[in-house]
């Protein structure tokens, strides 16, 4: 069986701090709710802090494992750095500059840097400004629609990755002299200048989501179409391999340290895809109690409630799926620690209120095939 819990209605995302003791959750709000991690499962979870400033939305929480600062962003257009100060989180505005609602925010790999994406058609790269104490932006405008979402390369600072509305993936030079220094040295070249497109890959449907593998040489994107795209960026000629679904579409996909890449989104239960001699494809769908053919007779079942209810006004409730969720899941984050003595690779969170840890085990027996018991 998976390991969850349930620390809010619903929740909109969620985020760990270093060692996996502190959770950041919002809850479908304004506010993000940080809760202790307890030694096990069956112990309640303790609501340690509570971080108020956004007056809308909040739409994705990042948690630095190095300075151990908290980015929110929201949609009322503002992001904010929080940063611990005794037993205050205390709030640092940024001055993104932009005229819509904030959508997703990363860390680079050193934590100078952060990347916020937003409707209003513009990638903001921001740094501190160490003069004036205070975060500023420096804006990229290569877009048509809105930036769902950003990803770095985990082995570079200077490269980051969008997926966009407008049918687009794409990796920009987010190298800045003052912050970076010179001779910075990347597949693409030393000091590629700040905005320089590098790559652009098509899809036949939003790009929801967008991520690097370890390595940084390949790099994953989820559509909108129930698709999954691969790009091995190290070729001298990228080329993309597209794997597609049999379930709803994925707006979250992770790599995990092995390589291994997982997504969840309107598919309840993450699905898990691996790379092979032939190339990449899923290897499994991991699950929590039943089989895949017992799951979709709930769908089903919920199909002609729904039919019921819109055409005969007839009531009777709503079948319970037969997943570890029973709504959209909207945050995937790696996490490498144990919970109540089980150890679990990462973690989602869903409109249900719900947090899932999946373990290692599961992972084993969806990569062979077999029924997650």
């Amino acid at each position: 069986m998976s390991l969850e819990t349930r620390v809010a209605d619903q929740i909109t995302c969620h985020a760990w701090n270093v060692d996996c003791s502190l959770l950041a959750v919002c809850p479908n709000n304004n506010e993000v709710h940080i809760f202790k991690k307890p030694e096990q499962p069956e112990e309640s979870w303790t609501k340690v802090y509570t971080l108020k400033e956004h007056d809308a939305l909040i739409t994705e929480i990042a948690w630095a494992p190095r300075t151990n600062r908290i980015l929110t962003t929201a949609q009322d257009r503002n992001a904010y750095v929080w940063s611990l100060e005794g037993d205050t989180w205390k709030p640092m505005l940024v001055i993104l500059r932009i005229s819509a609602a904030a959508t997703s925010v990363k860390w680079c790999l050193d934590e100078k840097k952060f990347a916020v994406g937003s409707g209003a058609k513009i990638l903001a790269v921001c740094n501190h400004d160490e003069a004036n104490n205070f975060w500023v932006s420096k804006q990229m405008k290569n877009f048509t629609s809105t930036v769902i979402s950003v990803a770095w390369d985990p082995t570079s600072s200077v490269i980051v990755a969008t997926a966009c509305t407008d049918y687009k993936c794409r990796i920009f030079s987010a190298w800045m002299k003052s912050v970076d220094g010179k001779n910075v040295q990347t597949r693409w070249g030393n000091d590629p200048k700040f905005g320089t497109l590098f790559l652009q890959v098509s899809s036949f449907g939003w790009v929801r989501d967008v991520a690097f593998d370890a390595s940084g040489a390949t790099l994953a994107f989820a559509a909108q179409n129930s698709t999954v795209g691969f790009v091995d960026v190290s070729a001298a000629e990228p080329t993309v391999q597209n794997v597609r679904l049999s379930d709803l579409p994925l707006t979250k996909i992770l790599f995990l340290p092995d390589g291994t890449l997982v997504g969840a989104g309107h598919s309840y239960d993450p699905l898990v895809f691996g790379r092979g001699v032939s190339g990449w494809s899923q290897l499994g769908q991991l699950s929590a109690s039943k089989t895949a053919k017992e799951a979709g007779s709930a769908v089903a079942e919920n199909r002609r409630m729904f039919q019921a209810q819109a055409t005969m006004g007839a009531g009777g409730g709503v079948a319970k799926l037969e997943s570890a969720h029973q709504n959209q899941v909207c945050g995937l984050q790696y996490f490498g620690s144990t919970y109540g003595g089980t150890a679990a690779e990462f973690t989602t969170s869903a409109l249900d209120g719900k947090v899932v840890f999946w373990t290692r085990d599961q992972l084993s027996k969806a990569m062979e095939g077999l029924a997650i018991s």
